[in-house]
């Protein structure tokens, strides 16, 4: 029996054993988000290309019980020392914090007038108030990851399903694996900028009679990663302004929510190639500023690893795994060596992204992980994927 023949199969059964029930008063909703962890599901497999490689423990997230409120929790350790709550309070952030949609093309972010120490942990608090659990954490590189999990919004909003799904989870799924990346980065003027992207895996099913499935990178979705900003920008305005009006709180949706509205705009990136007729860099027809903002992004969204970064020198670090440099490896490994080590992993090469500030233009090129010629063969590949991603 295929998986998705057993899933149907479940689903009957259950609709069987609810024959005798009513299904009056059913509370249907429209809520975009509605995450469930995989954890609860078989393990998500992912492309050797897509795993990163895993962090020192050191930033293992702890386990955290509920959500909670970042200036709450530090005013009740005032209080413990037998200071005065209100005074640290006023320490800890000013009451007039707030989120800002920033716009460049068609990429939005947030910028906020705080330090990201005092925005760490409100974003450490978001993720599971969306139902999203945290897998990694970097505070040196100010990034955080979120375990894959399924939108169990996405699923039809019909009688059966909001019945037996209650009964027999699994008899329904959206095929749908989703994971957030957030990034922050500070600002000369000591705000903050928030970037949000968002990763999928879809299930295909394979086999004469569909009866297996594996899981393949899906498509970015920029309605889910404006979403999320918009969730992130509301939780930041209630945390740290908690004196504000209904009616406030309900303009500043609307405002937020006005300026992530996305339009198409014209391409920006253009492939320069080199004397052999490869990929040599990638210009971009935009300053600086705005190259660094998208560039990131777009290593976010990717699923490369992202080591270290340096914005005066204009310079991101990161781990790839190119599929084609991989068996490349282990072709020069010889046959017993794939034999009797097929289970040893290839190690991710580590490259720098350099962006060239020419002005008007900017230029993208890949480089060793010294700032050298890459030896591996790869930059070219690298360069397609980001200009692709850049346009």
């Amino acid at each position: 029996m295929s998986l998705r023949a057993f899933r149907l199969a479940a689903a009957c059964a259950a609709i069987a054993s609810l024959s005798g029930c009513t299904f009056l008063g059913i509370d249907f909703n429209d809520e975009k988000v509605q995450y469930e962890s995989s954890n609860s599901r078989a393990n998500l497999e992912v492309p050797p290309d897509l795993t990163p490689i895993q962090n020192d423990n050191r930033f293992a997230v702890p386990s955290r019980n509920g959500v909670v409120s970042a200036n709450a929790e530090a005013q009740r350790a005032q209080a413990a020392s037998g200071q005065d709550p209100s005074a640290a309070s006023s320490r800890i952030v000013p009451l007039t914090v707030s989120a800002k949609v920033m716009k460049d093309g068609q990429d939005r972010w947030l910028r906020v007038n705080a330090a990201p120490e005092k925005l760490w942990p409100v974003v450490q608090d978001f993720w599971p108030s969306v139902g999203l659990v945290v897998r990694e954490q970097n505070p040196k590189t100010g990034y955080m990851e979120t375990e894959w999990a399924e939108n169990r919004a996405k699923l039809p909003q019909d009688i059966i399903r909001r019945t037996v799904g209650k009964i027999i989870d699994f008899a329904y799924s959206t095929g749908e694996q989703d994971q957030y990346r957030v990034r922050l980065e500070r600002n000369d003027d000591d705000t903050t900028d928030i970037y949000i992207s968002h990763r999928s895996m879809v299930e295909v099913m394979t086999g004469r009679d569909n009866e297996s499935s594996v899981w393949q990178p899906g498509p970015t979705d920029p309605t889910m990663e404006a979403e999320m900003l918009q969730r992130l920008a509301l939780r930041i305005d209630a945390e740290f302004n908690p004196e504000a009006s209904g009616q406030e709180q309900e303009a500043n949706a609307q405002q937020i929510a006005k300026d992530l509205e996305i339009k198409p705009v014209a391409p920006k990136a253009a492939i320069e190639n080199g004397s052999d007729g490869k990929a040599a860099a990638v210009v971009l027809d935009e300053g600086f500023d705005q190259a660094w903002r998208r560039l990131g992004l777009v290593i976010d969204r990717m699923g490369f690893e992202l080591v270290d970064r340096d914005r005066t020198a204009g310079w991101y670090l990161v781990r790839y795994l190119d599929p084609a440099y991989e068996a490349k490896v282990k072709e020069s490994r010889g046959f017993f060596a794939n034999v009797f080590g097929s289970d040893e992993a290839i190690e991710a090469p580590t490259y720098r992204l350099h962006l060239g500030d020419e002005g008007a233009k900017t230029r993208l090129t890949v480089q060793d992980a010294e700032g050298g010629e890459d030896k591996t063969g790869v930059a070219p590949n690298i360069l397609s994927l980001l200009a692709e991603q850049l346009r």
